[in-house]
C-alpha cells in the first residue's frame, strides 16, 4: 500500500526524478502491487491538487479542488452517483430517504434519513438542517453569516419559505418553479448545499469551522498544513458503506511538472488537472487517463464591464473572433481538451450541438476593432488569470495582437487571484473563469456572476437576455426546460456577454494501484469506492 512516509519527500526531489523516470522508462511507484479488480481494505490514498484550497466551510468555500476535499467530510440531502463513467449522473438518496416535489416544481419535501449523527456525536436532524439553512438566509439569526448568505444566494436567493414539519421532515418552498434544484444540491463547487454541526459553529465560531470542519461523510478532518496537505480519515461510525480507504491525504502541487513528477515516483496517487505536455507519456508508461467528453467543467473568460474596451458589444465580439479555440485546445492543450462555443457544454442537460457564439475570423475581428472607433493599438486591457491558465492566456494575448488590440497578461497563484478578480481595476478587460455544471440552470448563474447590474446597459441593452434566462429558469414545465434553456443560450450567446474556451477530456491521471477510480460526468469524484493494492 502507499506509505504515508511519502509525505515527508521532498517536492524538489520528485521534479528531479523525473529524468530518471523519462529515462529508465519505469517510476518508484511502480513498486507498489497493482490494484486489482477485487476492492481491499486498508491503506492511504494521495491525492495532488494542482491548487491550494480555499476553506472548508460548506458555505463560504470555493473551487473544485476545495469541493473535491469537503464533500468527503460533509454531505447533502441528495447526490449524484458517480459510479458510471458516462451518462448525466442520477440523482440518489443521501441524507434524505425520499422527497417529493409539488406539481409546480416550487416545493420540495425531504424525509430526512434517522440514526445519522455529526461526527462531534450530535444528531443530525430537522433542527440541524434548520440551524444551517438560517445561517444564510434569515438575517435576524443569531449565527447568520453575510458571507454565507451571499455565496449561497446562487443557489437559496429564491427561497420563500423553509419549514420543518417534524423531527425528520423539512420542506423548502421558492417563490417560482425552480426544476433544478435537486440537480443543484449536490452540484455545487460555490455552492454545497452539505451541511455542518451546529455544536461545531457555536463552538468554533463563524470563522473557525472551516479549521474545523464536522459534517456526517465517510470520512473525517484530522490535519491542514496550509500549503502542504490536508488529512482525512475513515469515519469509524459512518451510518453508510464502509469506506475502503484508511486514509486520504491531500497535497496542493501546483507547479505542473512537480506534480508529474511526483505521480512518477510513487509519492502521489492520484493528480488533477494533467499537464498537457504530459498526457501521451504517462499513458505510454502505464498510468490510467480516463477520457471524459462530457465533463461540464470550463474554461473560459468573463469581461469587465467597467473597462472602457468592454462596453462595446464590437470589441467584445472581436476578441472572441480573434480566437481559433481550436488550435488552443490542439496545440496548448495537446487535444486534452475540446474547444465550446457556447457556455453551456456537451455534458450540460440542455446542450446545444448547433450553439455558436462567434465564428474564427481574424479579418472581421480587425473590421469590428475599427468599426469601434479604435486604430490599432489603441486598445489596451490586462488579461487577468491563474499561474495554471497562464498558457491559455498568452495564447489569447498573441491572437489579440495578431488583431491590433494589446493585452498584458497578470499571472496570480490561485487564492491570490480569488482576491485579484474580486477587486478589477478599470484597466483589467478580461479574466478567467473555470466552472460549469451539469444543471441547466448553470446558464443563470454564469449570467448572475458575469455580469453585475451596473452592466446590463453594456451586456444587456435591450434585457432580452435577462427575460429569455428568467423564463427558463422559473419554467415549472419540465418538457419545455431544455428548449428555453437553449433559446436563453442563443440569446445571450448574441451580446457576447462572455467568451467560453474549452472543456477538458483528461484531467485527471491515476496509479496502476489504484482501483475504483471513476471520473463521472462531473466535476469531482467518489473516494469512498476507492481502493488501493496491497
Amino acid at each position: 500500500m502507499p506509505s504515508t512516509t511519502r509525505l515527508a519527500a521532498s517536492w524538489a526531489g520528485a521534479a528531479a526524478a523525473v529524468v530518471l523516470v523519462a529515462a529508465c522508462g519505469t517510476a518508484s511507484g511502480d513498486r507498489v502491487p497493482p490494484a486489482g479488480a477485487t476492492p481491499r481494505d486498508g491503506g492511504a490514498l494521495i491525492v495532488g491538487q494542482y491548487q491550494e484550497v480555499t476553506q472548508f466551510d460548506p458555505n463560504r468555500q470555493y473551487s473544485w479542488e476545495t469541493w473535491r476535499i469537503d464533500r468527503n467530510i460533509y454531505e447533502s440531502l441528495v447526490d449524484e452517483d458517480l459510479s458510471s463513467p458516462t451518462g448525466v449522473p442520477k440523482i440518489v438518496p443521501k441524507l434524505a430517504t425520499s422527497w417529493t416535489v409539488s406539481p409546480d416544481a416550487t416545493s420540495y419535501t425531504f424525509q430526512l434519513r434517522r440514526g445519522v449523527r455529526f461526527t462531534d456525536g450530535t444528531p443530525f436532524d430537522a433542527a440541524a438542517v434548520q440551524f444551517n439553512v438560517r445561517r444564510f438566509t434569515d438575517p435576524t439569526f443569531a449565527y447568520y453569516d453575510k458571507t454565507a448568505a451571499t455565496t449561497m444566494s446562487m443557489v437559496y436567493g429564491d427561497l420563500a419559505s423553509f419549514t420543518v414539519l417534524d423531527d425528520h421532515t423539512v420542506r423548502y418552498t421558492f417563490a417560482h418553479p425552480f426544476l433544478d434544484f435537486l440537480r443543484q444540491i449536490p452540484n455545487s463547487g460555490n455552492a454545497p448545499s452539505a451541511f455542518f454541526s451546529p455544536t461545531a459553529l457555536r463552538k468554533y465560531g463563524q470563522d473557525g469551522l472551516s479549521d474545523h470542519p464536522t459534517g456526517t461523510g465517510p470520512f473525517v478532518f484530522r490535519e491542514r498544513v496550509r500549503g502542504d496537505h490536508t488529512t482525512l480519515v475513515r469515519n469509524k461510525n459512518y451510518w453508510g458503506p464502509r469506506p475502503h480507504l484508511d486514509k486520504v491525504v491531500f497535497k496542493p502541487v501546483t507547479d505542473d511538472q512537480a506534480r508529474v513528477a511526483a505521480l512518477q515516483t510513487g509519492e502521489v496517487d492520484v493528480i488533477s488537472r494533467v499537464p498537457s505536455d504530459s498526457a501521451a507519456a504517462l499513458q505510454k508508461t502505464g498510468y490510467s487517463l480516463p477520457e471524459n467528453r462530457n465533463a461540464p467543467q470550463l474554461v473560459y473568460y468573463n469581461y469587465n464591464f467597467t473597462n472602457q474596451y468592454m462596453q462595446d458589444k464590437r470589441v467584445r465580439q472581436a476578441i472572441i473572433q480573434a480566437v481559433d479555440r481550436k488550435q488552443l485546445a490542439d496545440k496548448i492543450y495537446k487535444k486534452a481538451a475540446e474547444p465550446v462555443t457556447a457556455i453551456l457544454n456537451r455534458g450540460n442537460e440542455a446542450y446545444d450541438p448547433t450553439a455558436v457564439d462567434q465564428p474564427y475570423d481574424p479579418a472581421n475581428a480587425r473590421k469590428l476593432i475599427t468599426e469601434a472607433g479604435y486604430r490599432p493599438g489603441q486598445v489596451k486591457f490586462n488579461i487577468l488569470t491563474d499561474t495554471a491558465g497562464q498558457p491559455t492566456a498568452e495564447f489569447i494575448q498573441q491572437a489579440l495582437k495578431g488583431v491590433g488590440v494589446d493585452a498584458s497578461v497578470q499571472s496570480f497563484e490561485w487564492i491570490t487571484y480569488g482576491t485579484r478578480q474580486s477587486n478589477l481595476t478599470p484597466d483589467d478587460g478580461i479574466y478567467l473563469g473555470e466552472w460549469g455544471y451539469v444543471a441547466s440552470n448553470w446558464l443563470k448563474i454564469a449570467n448572475t456572476k458575469a455580469i453585475p447590474k451596473t452592466a446590463q446597459q453594456y451586456a444587456d441593452p435591450d434585457g432580452g437576455s435577462a427575460r429569455a434566462i428568467s423564463a427558463a429558469a422559473t419554467n415549472g414545465d419540465a418538457a419545455r426546460s431544455t428548449a428555453l434553456w437553449q433559446v436563453a443560450q442563443r440569446r445571450w450567446a448574441q451580446d457576447a456577454s462572455i467568451f467560453p474556451l474549452l472543456s477538458f477530456t483528461r484531467y485527471y491521471a491515476v496509479s496502476r494501484h489504484v482501483g475504483g477510480f471513476v471520473w463521472a460526468q462531473q466535476n469531482h469524484y467518489d473516494l469512498s469506492r476507492v481502493w488501493v493494492g496491497g
